[in-house]
């Protein structure tokens, strides 16, 4: 997995948006996150804890809310990474916000297709179980071998030897060492083929291991076991002396506590005794009290009766009294008011409904008469006939309409005048051509010449009048047709006239129909209101006579129950009065004070009896054993004793520890020896030919029964993760420590003759280099194999406590670790460190004034 932006808000000491871009961050390889102590470095882990899995596992109290910032409502986290999932690389987005009221949580994961986000799961429940599938860790081993918080690697270094299998064999997929490996076994045939290659090249490792430096270390080591042996047995004596001293003096001090308790038991012995004998007459001085007390309730009860008694006399006296008031109420009375006001109602909506009808028909009235007067005004001064017989006249003085007959009253003359010239023209010219005739045409010539002399008129002036008298003529036939169209509307205004003269007669005839009969009468309104009181007091009191009915037996019957009830209590109050007399009586008590004095003494008698059998166990048991130890002499099981052989038995275990200790180194070196040895020699065998490689596969196959073998490969894998950190921490500290796995993670001391400690016994300082150790040694085992692709982890390991030798080897051992697709993170406020890395970010502590804050440099 790969980070590629980081976004939150609102988480501890972040109270604004803090954004954090990884793949510039990253460039380098290596960079570095400083700040302050308690300036929030990190909380950037914490975020993407928070992320992927919804927990910080620094929240304070275990409550996540507890992380909120305290001046947010609620927090968010949005984180974007690259990681190869499903067997290709991919691009993922979450996105998650914490409320602080109930802790509620909301999430989202979105997946980027296309440079688009796409949204593969929200909610909280679907979008964890997603990524789950996504990162393929759990939070604790992600936090163990991906990012590395303050002290959590060294947590796993100190973790339960299953813890660590499980954890290596998820990171590992050793899986694959189970049931699957039986199937898989003719494939490994194959990969023997490429072991002489490898054997070849680590026989070179053991060039100095000889058979003598065996022989040599198994003398020495015999010698230490022998003296071992015999510190074993010196040892064994002292400690069963020292046990047997201490057993005696514990008895010894038992002796002496219970002597005191008998002291303290005969003491109160004679109370004891006087309380054992009162046992049987303070059970019967309790009974004596039982009575007692019940007859004091029968007492009360008595008296409560009473007062039921008279209480329920009382209301039955209330009630009988209320139902003689009621019965005074006449119903038929009501009723027969209610059916009057009824009838009243009938005849007030009639004669308001006439009324309605009668000032409708006055609206109406006043209409005609106003349409009536504007009928009347509309015609006035029209005469049909004096008007056509005017118009007719004026036409008929117009004269014909024919062209020609007005031409010809109005054109003759001129017409002639022009036919006597053209006569007299003809003429002269027939004369000219005939001369003959000249003494009979002159005259008829001269004629027509002074016919034809004269004003003349021409013809388009006579048309023009014509075309004006026309024009006239159709406007007084326009006017004729007007005068019929008005004489139409004339009559219909007659025949309206007439109508409405009717309908104002009928309306009039109506009005006075109408008026007839009325009454003095209250509205609809208000007699219906009345008729509503009338019924709900008829219905209020038929509820009240039943309702007080029900009084009635409810309170007779209340007042027999209470009369029983009281007779009942007398009888038995007076029965628990002889009980009490008898318990008296047999308790030979003279009364109940003096019963009470007694259980006023000793208590509860049950609790008494309970009293005198404990001590008389308790006697019984001390007396017991103290007659037992008092048959041994214990005189001398003293304290100084005691103390004097336990020096002694310090001193020896001592000796024989560092005795122990040196021998354990010798063993390992002898073991280191033996082991180089032996692979030597197997190294120097020819290869196995493939009848023992079908031999190992069968003992394979029984080794796979359960998870044994998978386990065993685990360990091997830890013993392999152990060695290459053992050489890392020999560098680490010019090779005074290095690291051993036996079950369990151990250091030795090389300037202490190779003394092996146990992790929990490491300085700070120490811690954090064999943390780092693992943490490289294990994250380069998982990048060399390439089963689980990590490209990144953070260190939050305690950079404080390296002088600056030990920064420089730090930072020489990261520069070599790093690589293109592996970056490695530092958290440190170490000045050192931050000069030796040049891609970082700087985080500023929070103040009054704003939260903490992220710089990148």
């Amino acid at each position: 997995m790969k980070p590629v932006y980081l976004e939150f808000c609102g988480i501890n000491s972040f109270s604004e948006p803090a954004k954090i871009n990884f793949t510039k961050l990253m460039e380098f390889g290596i960079f570095g996150i400083f700040g302050d102590t308690g300036s929030g470095k990190s909380t950037i882990l914490d975020c993407i804890g928070f992320a992927l899995y919804g927990n910080i596992a620094r929240s304070r109290s275990g409550s996540i809310a507890d992380v909120i910032h305290y001046a947010a409502e609620k927090a968010y986290v949005i984180f974007e990474f690259e990681i190869v999932f499903e067997g290709k690389r991919r691009n993922f987005r979450v996105e998650r916000e914490l409320k602080r009221k109930n802790a509620a949580q909301t999430l989202k994961v979105y997946e980027k297709k296309d440079d688009a986000w796409q949204v593969l799961a929200e909610g909280v429940r679907d979008g964890n179980a997603l990524l789950e599938r996504i990162i393929g860790l759990e939070q604790k081993d992600f936090e163990k071998c991906i990012a590395l918080p303050q002290g959590e690697f060294a947590q796993f270094v100190r973790a339960a030897r299953g813890e660590r299998l499980k954890l290596i064999s998820r990171l590992f997929d050793l899986e694959a060492y189970g049931e699957g490996l039986v199937k898989s076994a003719g494939a490994k045939m194959a990969a023997a083929r490429e072991a002489l290659a490898v054997t070849q090249a680590r026989l070179e490792q053991y060039g100095d291991i000889t058979a003598q430096s065996v022989a040599s270390l198994q003398e020495e080591i015999a010698q230490l076991s022998k003296e071992e042996e015999q510190d074993k047995a010196q040892l064994a004596a002292l400690r069963e002396q020292e046990k047997t001293l201490s057993a005696r003096a514990q008895r010894r001090q038992e002796q002496e506590a219970l002597s005191a308790q008998m002291q303290k038991l005969q003491a109160v012995l004679p109370q004891m005794q006087a309380m054992n004998a009162e046992l049987d007459r303070l059970e019967r001085a309790a009974a004596v009290l039982r009575e007692d007390a019940a007859a004091r309730q029968a007492e009360l009860r008595l008296e409560n009766c009473k007062q039921s008694l008279q209480r329920a006399e009382e209301t039955l006296r209330e009630v009988q009294a209320r139902v003689a008031a009621a019965a005074e109420w006449d119903a038929e009375k009501a009723e027969a008011e209610e059916n009057a006001l009824s009838e009243q109602l009938v005849r007030s909506k009639t004669q308001a409904f006439r009324a309605q009808e009668r000032d409708a028909a006055r609206k109406k009235l006043e209409q005609i008469d106003q349409q009536l007067a504007s009928e009347k005004d509309a015609f006035a001064g029209f005469s049909y006939d004096a008007e056509r017989a005017a118009l007719e006249q004026a036409i008929a003085a117009l004269g014909s309409g024919d062209f020609f007959t007005f031409a010809e009253q109005n054109g003759k003359r001129e017409l002639l005048r022009a036919e006597y010239a053209t006569f007299a023209e003809e003429l002269e010219d027939l004369t000219q051509a005939y001369p003959v005739i000249r003494p009979s045409s002159d005259p008829l010539i001269e004629k027509y010449r002074a016919l034809s002399e004269g004003d003349k008129t021409d013809l388009a002036t006579i048309r023009a009048a014509y075309e004006a008298r026309q024009e006239e003529r159709e406007r007084l036939r326009g006017q004729l047709v007007m005068l019929e169209k008005r004489k139409g509307r004339y009559d219909m205004h007659l025949q309206t006239l007439q109508d409405l003269s009717r309908s104002r007669k009928e309306t009039a005839e109506r009005i006075a129909s109408l008026s007839e009969g009325f009454e003095q009468l209250p509205p609809p309104e208000e007699l219906e209101q009345q008729i509503r009181e009338k019924k709900a007091e008829r219905a209020r009191r038929v509820r009240e006579r039943e309702a007080l009915q029900r009084s009635l037996t409810g309170a007779q019957v209340a007042s027999a129950s209470a009369g029983e009830q009281l007779r009942a209590a007398q009888s038995g109050g007076q029965e628990q009065q002889k009980r009490l007399a008898d318990a008296l009586t047999d308790g030979a008590f003279a009364s109940v004070r003096e019963a009470k004095a007694l259980t006023d003494k000793y208590g509860d008698p049950v609790r008494a009896r309970e009293r005198v059998e404990a001590y008389k166990q308790q006697y019984s048991g001390v007396h017991a054993r103290l007659r037992a130890l008092s048959e041994e002499d214990l005189s001398d099981a003293t304290q100084e004793r005691c103390v004097a052989l336990r020096t002694q038995l310090a001193e020896c275990e001592q000796k024989s520890a560092e005795r122990t200790r040196t021998l354990a180194v010798r063993r390992e070196a002898l073991a280191r020896a033996e082991a180089g040895l032996k692979e030597k020699t197997a190294l120097e065998k020819e290869l196995i030919s493939r009848e023992k490689q079908l031999s190992l596969y069968e003992r394979l196959r029984k080794l796979l029964e359960g998870n044994k073998f998978m386990e065993f490969v685990a360990e091997e894998y830890l013993q392999t993760v152990a060695v290459n950190a053992s050489n890392r921490l020999l560098s680490l500290t010019d090779g005074r420590y290095f690291l051993r796995y036996e079950g369990g993670f151990f250091v030795g001391d090389n300037f202490n003759g190779g003394n092996l400690r146990g992790v929990y016994t490491l300085s700070g300082g120490e811690t954090f280099l064999v943390s780092l150790s693992l943490a490289l040694s294990l994250s380069a085992e998982i990048c060399a194999r390439s089963l689980r692709p990590i490209e990144f982890f953070f260190l939050d390991e305690g950079f404080g406590t390296l002088d600056e030798r030990l920064v420089d080897v730090v930072m020489d051992s990261l520069e070599r670790l790093k690589s293109e697709n592996f970056s490695i993170g530092i958290i440190s406020h170490v000045e050192e460190l931050k000069h030796r890395i040049d891609r970082r970010l700087s985080v500023t502590k929070a103040t009054e004034q704003h939260g903490s804050q992220i710089h990148m440099e």
